[in-house]
């Protein structure tokens, strides 16, 4: 059966039916379309929904319910994941699997409600005190949305980590017909490995950072990290083959991209390609390599360019990138093809 949802009705929506135990939350605009259906929905489908005072409790909440090793999630935007850092970077210290919906919105500061793809630094360079990344998976359509959640629980768990789905509030609002999953039988966690169980058999009593209790604990946390570089890297490349310009996005300004691409092949011009990131951390740099392209254009709607700096890592600064579109700015598919028609290659 299809159904009309938009991006945030989908994702929760995915949640439930990837065997979400437990939510908290705390209301705020662009994500509040989450909280307020799994609000409705979960408690039907034999979850818990918690309604927090703030987001620090709610995160807060939520590495409870994982450290009992329920599956849980919150979600939040703008300065709520800000407020969240603290906890987040404990999360990831003390080897937690939690997943973060952060719907994207313009800042600094307060900021506004507009779209925004402004917290990219924040999320792939941690945010909080510490050595330590979160994966972040990045949706650009409605079924992304509803698909998320089974890959964000897999990998929160395959890796005892912090995961953040992201996307903007274009992608929030924006409604489209995709097909219900199942939520008839819906698998939830048994025998969680990382919960604890307070009891005298041996089993976890004490749920810390692994720091004070591993003595190997910088071998192990570069070995994690290493392997999440290598293994779950995660992009679609699009005619980029032959291309010698390649535009690079995610969210709402991939969806631009993937148009302008298409346009250009039908015109005859077929030197132009598209790189989407999946995974905005880990970066996938293997989409990168042997690439004979002359221009790279990341596409991103943030004042400081901030995707510009992977790029130019996965490139070692060897292919020339520019930068294009600004904070709640989206280029249209004709301006973003009258700049390119603009550069000489």
């Amino acid at each position: 059966m299809n159904k009309l949802l938009n991006g945030n009705e989908a994702l929760a929506y995915g949640a439930i039916a990837y065997g979400l135990d437990i939510f908290a939350g705390y209301p705020i605009t662009p994500s509040t379309d989450i909280y307020e259906l799994l609000e409705i929905e979960l408690p039907k489908y034999g979850g818990k929904f918690l309604s927090a005072e703030s987001e620090i409790s709610a995160i807060n909440m939520v590495m409870g319910a994982y450290a009992a090793g329920k599956r849980a999630m919150t979600c939040t935007s703008g300065c709520g994941f800000s407020l969240m850092q603290e906890t987040i970077s404990y999360l990831a210290a003390d080897f937690c699997p939690v997943v973060i919906v952060n719907v994207m919105r313009e800042g600094a500061g307060l900021g506004d409600i507009p779209r925004s793809q402004g917290d990219y630094w924040q999320m792939t360079r941690g945010g909080g005190n510490g050595d330590y990344r979160s994966i972040v998976l990045s949706c650009k359509s409605i079924l992304d949305c509803m698909n998320a959640p089974k890959l964000a629980f897999e990998l929160a768990e395959k890796y005892k980590n912090p995961v953040i789905i992201t996307y903007d509030s274009d992608i929030a609002h924006t409604k489209e017909s995709v097909e219900m999953l199942d939520l008839s039988n819906i698998k939830r966690i048994e025998n969680a490995n990382w919960a604890l169980t307070g009891n005298k058999t041996g089993q976890k009593k004490v749920f810390q950072n692994i720091y004070y209790h591993e003595k190997n604990y910088n071998e192990i946390l570069k070995k994690k990290y290493d392997e999440i570089e290598e293994k779950e890297q995660r992009w679609i490349s699009i005619n980029t083959e032959n291309a010698k310009i390649v535009l690079v996005a995610f969210g709402i300004s991939a969806r631009i991209c993937e148009e302008v691409v298409r346009e250009f092949v039908e015109e005859g011009k077929k030197d132009i390609g598209l790189i989407v990131l999946e995974t905005l951390y880990p970066f996938p740099k293997s989409a990168f390599k042997n690439l004979n392209a002359k221009l790279l254009i990341t596409v991103e709607l943030n004042i400081l360019k901030q995707m510009r700096d992977d790029v130019l890592l996965a490139t070692n600064c060897k292919i020339k990138t520019i930068s294009c579109g600004e904070m709640s700015v989206c280029p249209t598919v004709l301006e973003l093809k009258d700049f390119i028609k603009t550069l000489e290659v």
